[in-house]
C-alpha cells in the first residue's frame, strides 16, 4: 500500500501567481491611438474607483476596465437568482448560470468600454476618429474579456477567484498614491484608516452563534451545533460594489449628456456624481448602507433558512419553528447588516468629508476603503489557505 500526500495548495498559488503574470503583463499594453499625455488628475469618482478596480492609473490599457464587468455581472447573477424560489434555484444548472454570467459580462463591458472611449484623448494624426475610437473600445472589449476569464479560470484552479487580482489593483493603487502624496501628514486620516483596519479584522473574524437542537444527534456533542454569521455579515462587498454601481450611475448620466448635450441639468448632475461633491458623497455612502442589507438577504437568506429548519425538524432552542424562528434570523441579519452598513458609510465618511473640504487631497480619501478591502481579501485569502493546507496534511493510500 503506497501512501501518497497532495500539493493542492501550491498548485493553486502557483496557478494563482501565473493568472497574476498575464494580468500585468495585459495590463502594459497601451491602447491604440491614445494621446501620451496622461491626465493626472484622479479626483473624480470614476477615476478614483476605476484605478482601484483596475489599476491602471491613467486607464490608458487594454485592462482599463479591470474587473468592474466581472462583478457587476456576479452581482446582478446573484440577484436574479436570489428573486427566484428554491425550488427553481435547484433547477438552475452550473452551465446555464456560468452562460448568464459570461452574456452579462459582455453587455457591460461592451456599455463601459463606449463610456470610456468618451473620456479618452486621441492623438488627431492616427486616422479617422470613428474607427480610432472603436478599435479602442474593441481593445478594451477584449481586455475586459481576458480580465473575465482570468478570474473564472482561478476560481477554478487558484486561490480566491478574482481576490489576488483586486488585490493585486488595490495594492498598486495604494502604493502610487501612498508615493505620489505624504500620507503621514494627515493624523486623522491616519487615525481613521487605523481603525477602519482593525474593526474590519474584529469583524471577519468574529461570529454570532445561534445553537441549534438536531433531532438527528444525541451525543455530547450535540450542544455544539449552531447557525454561524459574521458580524460583518457580507464584508467588504457593499463598498467594492457601491464604487461599482456610482461609477455605472455615472456612466449613465454621461450618455444621456452625449445624447441630449443642451441639457444643463444633465452636465451639472454628471459634475456632481463623484466623490469630490456632498451629491456624490452621499450617493456613495448611501449605496454601501443599502449594498450592505440587500447583500446580506441575498446571500444569508435567512427566510430559506428557517425553512430548511423546520423540513428537517431542527430547531433554534428557545425559539418555536416556523414563522418565529424566521423572524428571529430574519432579525438577526437585518441588525448585523444595518450595523455593519452604518459602520462602513460612517468610516468612509470622515476621509470623503475631510476630501470635500479640502483638508486631504481628493486621491488620499479613497485610502480608507482600500484599507478596508485589502485587509478584508487577505482575511479571506488566509481562510482559503488554511483549509487547502488542512486538505494537504491528509495522506491518501493507493493499492
Amino acid at each position: 500500500m503506497e501512501t501518497k500526500r497532495t500539493h493542492e495548495l501550491y498548485k493553486r498559488i502557483f496557478f494563482s501567481i501565473l493568472i497574476l503574470i498575464i494580468y500585468l503583463a495585459g495590463r502594459s499594453i497601451t491602447l491604440s491611438g491614445i494621446s501620451a499625455d496622461f491626465d493626472h488628475s484622479t479626483g473624480n469618482a470614476s477615476s478614483i474607483v476605476m484605478t482601484m478596480l483596475s489599476g491602471d492609473r491613467y486607464q490608458k490599457t487594454i485592462m482599463a476596465l479591470g474587473i468592474m464587468p466581472y462583478i457587476n455581472a456576479s452581482l446582478l447573477v446573484q440577484i436574479i437568482s436570489a428573486l427566484k424560489n428554491a425550488t427553481r434555484r435547484t433547477k438552475i444548472s452550473k452551465q446555464k448560470q456560468d452562460r448568464w454570467m459570461l452574456i452579462t459580462a459582455i453587455f457591460f463591458s461592451v456599455f463601459m468600454a463606449v463610456m470610456q472611449s468618451l473620456n479618452l484623448t486621441y492623438q488627431k494624426d492616427d486616422g479617422p476618429a470613428f474607427w480610432v475610437r472603436l478599435l479602442v473600445i474593441l481593445e478594451l472589449i477584449f481586455g475586459a474579456m481576458v480580465t473575465y476569464f482570468l478570474c473564472r479560470t482561478n476560481e477554478r484552479h487558484g486561490i480566491g477567484a478574482s481576490m489576488p487580482i483586486i488585490l493585486l489593483n488595490v495594492i498598486t493603487t495604494l502604493a502610487a498614491n501612498l508615493n505620489r502624496y505624504h500620507f503621514f501628514r494627515y493624523p486623522i486620516l491616519v487615525l481613521t484608516t487605523v481603525g477602519i483596519i482593525i474593526g474590519t479584522i474584529f469583524m471577519e473574524n468574529s461570529m454570532i452563534k445561534v445553537p441549534l437542537q438536531r433531532v438527528s444527534i444525541h451525543n455530547i456533542h450535540a450542544d455544539q451545533n449552531y447557525i454561524a454569521y459574521k458580524r460583518n455579515p457580507v464584508g467588504i462587498l457593499p463598498v467594492m460594489f457601491a464604487a461599482s454601481v456610482l461609477v455605472m450611475i455615472r456612466y449613465v448620466v454621461l450618455l444621456l449628456t452625449h445624447i441630449l448635450p443642451s441639457s444643463q441639468t444633465l452636465s451639472g448632475l454628471f459634475q456632481n456624481l463623484q466623490t469630490t461633491e456632498p451629491l456624490g458623497i452621499i450617493l456613495y455612502l448611501a449605496i454601501i448602507f443599502c449594498l450592505s442589507i440587500a447583500f446580506s438577504f441575498i446571500m444569508l437568506n435567512p427566510a430559506e433558512s428557517a425553512r430548511q429548519l423546520q423540513r428537517n425538524g431542527d430547531s433554534i432552542i428557545g425559539v418555536y419553528a416556523g414563522q418565529k424562528t424566521r423572524r428571529y434570523l430574519v432579525g438577526i441579519v437585518w441588525k448585523w447588516s444595518a450595523i455593519s452598513g452604518l459602520l462602513q458609510a460612517g468610516c468612509m465618511s470622515i476621509s470623503l468629508i475631510l476630501s470635500l473640504r479640502h483638508d486631504i487631497p481628493a486621491s488620499l480619501a479613497m485610502i480608507p476603503s482600500s484599507g478596508m478591502i485589502l485587509v478584508s481579501i487577505i482575511c479571506s485569502l488566509i481562510q482559503e489557505v488554511q483549509t487547502y493546507y488542512r486538505y494537504d496534511a491528509y495522506q491518501f493510500s493507493y493499492l
